[in-house]
């Protein structure tokens, strides 16, 4: 029963995520095709960005309040009726630019809430020794849509149109509410948790979320040691078009290095997803960092693309390393009736460094070599990740909770 909770949940999260990256192409199309406005996009980016910081603080109680799967179901159908309702407009109607900041905020606090229900709910489907290998699964799963998404999304624009692809992305989402609908996530190898939420306001269950992570010093620690460090990766997105085109103007070479990130992703979660992580500390995470880092910073000492492509296959490899133990970490250091609020708060911040990253390194790529800013993103990861381990050395790593 375990293991086939845990198969719904990963094929579901596939037809969710799936569904998501196929949006994102079509929506991106559309703006540019057919509104042919910079500004739209940006506007419609920035709310989605917005409204899943603000709804990333703020769900982690209802989550543990009312449950991770109630939540996980209600994300999926009412992505599945917002879709269907565009493709129902566009079939007569240019859909207005009120229109689409209205779905890009509703995506955005639906991907927050989905977000934190999935990493919620792990724990209550598999016992703790295999969450590293479900954490593993998930990521590849994650992963796989990724590249799949984008090469079906364009697939279906040009061959069904854009009414139909929409169509086919709602679709999606409703298999996978029928899959969340007969995952068994009663607690089959846990006691119960539920903290007494049911006598306490959700300001005191938010507040409680927030004081666990001051109290827990070492994951706040964490939290800020992400945020820091995903300015450097993330911004790293940001430069790869510009190393492509310094290599050639043929597009194809940037693709090279985007199969080159997710193949080593994707090779870490298929080792992982077999074989199971049995302890995780917080100084194998920093590690990690450490060594992400050192790669990307690697990347401003070659113009051979050969190696660059071995360097970006590397720091995938470690990004799908560390995609594996946060959660791992996590999930197994925080008593499961808080999962929720700590989630959210966690994701929350870490996600706040995107659009961080993109603001600042977008700019920069217009005012200084792009080598130097490669340096620079593995040095900010370097100096933060070091400074972590310094601070983890001396205060001691934390035992993880047993729940």
């Amino acid at each position: 029963m375990i293991i086939l909770n845990a198969t719904k949940f990963c094929i579901a999260t596939f037809l969710s995520n799936l569904g998501d990256v196929i949006y994102s192409v079509v929506i991106a199309w559309y703006i540019a095709d057919v509104l042919q406005s910079g500004f739209l996009m940006g506007a419609v980016l920035f709310s989605l960005g917005l409204s899943r910081f603000i709804a990333g603080l703020l769900c982690g109680p209802v989550i543990d309040r009312i449950g991770a799967k109630l939540f996980l179901w209600l994300s999926d159908m009412i992505r599945a009726i917002i879709v269907l309702v565009l493709a129902i407009l566009l079939w007569d109607h240019t859909i207005s630019f009120v229109i689409l900041i209205m779905v890009s905020v509703l995506f955005g606090a639906i991907d927050a809430f989905y977000w934190s229900a999935s990493e919620s709910i792990k724990p209550r489907l598999v016992a703790t020794e295999y969450l590293s290998r479900l954490n593993s699964q998930y990521f590849t799963v994650v992963r796989t849509t990724i590249i799949l998404g984008p090469l079906i999304a364009a697939w279906m624009v040009e061959s069904i149109s854009i009414e139909h692809s929409l169509i086919a992305i709602s679709i999606l989402y409703v298999f996978s509410t029928f899959l969340i609908l007969f995952i068994d996530s009663k607690n089959s190898h846990l006691e119960n948790m539920n903290d007494n939420n049911d006598k306490t306001s959700y300001f005191s269950d938010l507040r409680l979320g927030f004081s666990f992570l001051n109290r827990q010093k070492m994951i706040f620690y964490l939290v800020i040691t992400m945020f820091f460090v995903n300015i450097g990766a993330n911004g790293v997105n940001v430069l790869f078009p510009f190393l492509a085109k310094n290599v050639s103007d043929d597009a194809k070479y940037l693709g090279y290095i985007y199969s080159s990130m997710s193949m080593g992703s994707l090779l870490t979660g298929l080792i992982f997803s077999v074989k199971s992580i049995h302890k995780v500390e917080l100084k194998i995470i920093y590690l990690s960092f450490l060594l992400q880092a050192t790669g990307i910073a690697a990347l401003c000492f070659t113009q051979n693309f050969l190696i660059i492509l071995i360097f970006v296959f590397v720091i995938g490899l470690i990004t799908g390393f560390i995609g594996v133990l946060i959660p791992t970490f996590v999930q197994r250091s925080v008593p499961i009736h808080l999962l929720g609020r700590v989630n959210s708060i966690m994701m929350a911040i870490s996600m706040l460094s995107t659009p961080v990253a993109q603001f600042i390194f977008g700019v920069s790529v217009d005012y200084f070599n792009i080598k130097y800013l490669f340096f620079i993103a593995g040095a900010l990861g370097i100096v933060t990740s070091l400074s972590s381990l310094l601070i983890n050395e001396r205060k001691g790593t934390p035992r993880e909770t047993v729940m």
